[in-house]
Formats: C-alpha cells, structure tokens, sequence
C-alpha cells in the first residue's frame, strides 16, 4: 500500500473569507477550540505559507509505548463570492527502516 492510500482527504467550502480560515488554523488559541485534539496529542507547524497553507506534525502518543507521527495540511484559496476553498489533508509519516533491516518500511495510520 503506498501513502498516497494511506492519506485522508477532506475538501469543502466554507462561507467565511480566507483571513477568517487563516486565523482559526494558525492561532493556537482558535485551533485549540475547534480542533479539540486529544490530551496526550502534541502538535507543532513544519510548514507555513501564509493565507495559502499550513501543515502540523502530529504526534500521538495515547497508548502507545511509540508515539505516531503524523502530517496535517490545511490549504485555503479564496472563492469569487467572498468564501474560501479549504482541504485538510491528514497523511502518516513513513517510519525509516533499520539499515541492516530487509522489511519494507512500514506507515503508521493516524
């Protein structure tokens, strides 16, 4: 299975302008009221490019000995009637494999 398989795509519009969508996913404040993230789940920005995307690492380590990775992505457009395209894309980090080790390397779901 390729990680492409293993990505989980959500794609809308919202009515609210881009700005609006900017703030909720970029001030931690605002993303800690509607993303509701677990409590043993730690999220930190890799990518930012403002008003455009931002992508999150992911990291859960809720009952597990080995915490998982994983990437959240937000893109936004702005629409011609004043709304904003959005897509959050939820993708797992591959884990590296040992180098003495013959086993594919292995992706850990989200």
């Amino acid at each position: 299975m390729t990680e492409k398989a293993e990505e989980l795509v959500f794609e809308t519009t919202l009515d609210a302008p881009p700005e609006k969508v900017w703030r909720a996913i970029s001030i931690p404040e605002y993303v800690e009221r509607w993303l509701q993230k677990p409590a043993d789940t730690e999220i930190c920005v890799v990518a930012s490019d403002e008003n455009r995307s931002l992508t999150y690492r992911w990291r859960d380590a809720a009952d597990s000995t080995t915490p998982e990775d994983s990437l959240v992505t937000f893109e936004i457009a702005p629409r011609e009637d004043g709304g904003t395209w959005f897509r959050l894309t939820h993708a797992p980090m591959a884990l590296p494999a040992a180098a003495n080790s013959n086993e594919p390397m292995m992706l850990l779901a989200a």
